[in-house]
C-alpha cells in the first residue's frame, strides 16, 4: 500500500514543471512509513533520491523500505507524537517559500541546529530526533512543515508532512508552482496576456465565442440570445467565472434598464451556482471599465472570482493555483453537471 501511495506521488512531482526548483543540494526524498513503524527498515522511500535532469525533477529507482535514512528518522520521529502523519519530504530552504507556507495557513515550526547539545550530536541520527521533538514542542503540536536554517556544513532544509505521499507531493507541487511566480516580472504579467493573443477575426475574444467563430478558444457554460456564462480559461482562481453581454457593450451605462436587470438576474444565478459547485467562502465580483482600469477587452463583462480563507493573497490568485489541484476540466465538468441554475 505504501509503495503504490509513493509510487503515484513521484508520478505527481515528475509531472510538474515546477518542482525542481524546491530540490535542495542534497537532492530530495519522499518517505511513508508503515502503520506503527519503529524502524527504518518499515519507512519506504526512493533509493538514490529526487534528483533533476533538464529542469525537471527525476527519479531512477523505484520505491523500496529501507531507502531513506534522515528523512525515515523524521517521519518516525514524528509519528510517536501523531502517529496518522505517516509521510515527509524534504525542499530547499528559502525565505519567500516560508513566507508562502505562513500565507497558505499552513502550520509551521522550526528549530536551531546551533542550540543542539553536544552530546546528542554525537548519537547517529540523534540531530533528526532532537530537533523534530523541538519543533513539535514548540507549537504543541505535529506541524504541516518543519523547517531549519543550517549549521556549519548542514544545509537548511524544509520539511513537508502529511499523512501519505500523494497528499504531500500535491502541496510540494502546489507550493513549486506558488513559487515559481515569486519573481516581480512575472507577477506583473500574469496569463491573462495569453487570453488577449487569442483574438478572433472580429478583434473581440467575446464577440467571437458569441458568434461561434472556430479559431476562439472558450468554455461556454451558458448562453441564451442576449447573455453568456463562461468559464475563464486563464482563471485568477478555481471556478473564477465571467457574465458576458452578447451585444458589444464597453460600458456599464450603455445598458437599458431592462438588459441592466435581465443581466444582473443572470448575476444573482451565476452567484448560486457558484456556490453549489465550488463552495467558496468569498466572491469578488469586478468589472474593469476601460485600459486604464485593467480591462485587457474592452467588450463588457463581470468577473465572479472564488475566494478562500487559506490563500496566498495576491501571488496565488494570479498564479491560478490553489493547494487542492483540479484542472480546468474537471471544473467546467462539474460545473455543467449543476447548469440547470442558471436556466
Amino acid at each position: 500500500m505504501e509503495i503504490v501511495n509513493i509510487t503515484r506521488a513521484l508520478e505527481i512531482i515528475q509531472n510538474s514543471n515546477q518542482f525542481a526548483e524546491l530540490i535542495p543540494e542534497v537532492r530530495s526524498n519522499l518517505v511513508m512509513a508503515k502503520e506503527n513503524a519503529t524502524t527504518i527498515n518499515e519507512v519506504a522511500g526512493v533509493p538514490g533520491r529526487i534528483t533533476t535532469v533538464k529542469g525537471k525533477a527525476k527519479t531512477f529507482m523505484k520505491p523500496d523500505w529501507g531507502a531513506s535514512s534522515h528523512m525515515a528518522r523524521l517521519i518516525l520521529e514524528v509519528m510517536k507524537h501523531d502517529p496518522h502523519c505517516r509521510s515527509a519530504i524534504n525542499l530547499r530552504y528559502d525565505t519567500t517559500l516560508i513566507d508562502l507556507i505562513t500565507k497558505l495557513g499552513l502550520k509551521i515550526s522550526s528549530y536551531n541546529r546551533e542550540e543542539e547539545p553536544e552530546d546528542q550530536r554525537n548519537i547517529e541520527g540523534g540531530s533528526i530526533s532532537w530537533g523534530v521533538t523541538q519543533a513539535i514542542n514548540k507549537i504543541g503540536e505535529v506541524p504541516d512543515v518543519i523547517y531549519h536554517t543550517g549549521d556549519w556544513g548542514k544545509e537548511p532544509i524544509i520539511a513537508l508532512i502529511g499523512c501519505d505521499a500523494v497528499d504531500v507531493a500535491k502541496m510540494a507541487v502546489c507550493l513549486a508552482q506558488l513559487y515559481s511566480i515569486r519573481k516581480p516580472r512575472i507577477l506583473f504579467a500574469p496569463a491573462r496576456s495569453l487570453y488577449t493573443d487569442k483574438k478572433s477575426s472580429s478583434n473581440c475574444i467575446f464577440c467571437g465565442i458569441s458568434t461561434g467563430q472556430p479559431e476562439v478558444k472558450e468554455m461556454i457554460l451558458y448562453k441564451d440570445e442576449d447573455y453568456m456564462v463562461l468559464m475563464n480559461i486563464y482563471p485568477y482562481n478555481r471556478g473564477h467565472l465571467e457574465v458576458v453581454p452578447r451585444k458589444h457593450y464597453t460600458d456599464l451605462n450603455e445598458l437599458k434598464p431592462v438588459e441592466l436587470k435581465n443581466f444582473f438576474i443572470l448575476v444573482q444565478k451565476t452567484i448560486t451556482l457558484i456556490r453549489e459547485v465550488i463552495k467558496p467562502e468569498g466572491i469578488n465580483l469586478g468589472f474593469n471599465l476601460g485600459k486604464a482600469a485593467g480591462s485587457s477587452v474592452e467588450h463588457l463583462h463581470l468577473h465572479l472570482v472564488p475566494r478562500f480563507k487559506f490563500e496566498g493573497g495576491f501571488m496565488e490568485t494570479v498564479a491560478s493555483t490553489r493547494v487542492i489541484n483540479e484542472n480546468l476540466d474537471e471544473t467546467y465538468n462539474r460545473f455543467m453537471n449543476s447548469i440547470q441554475l442558471l436556466r
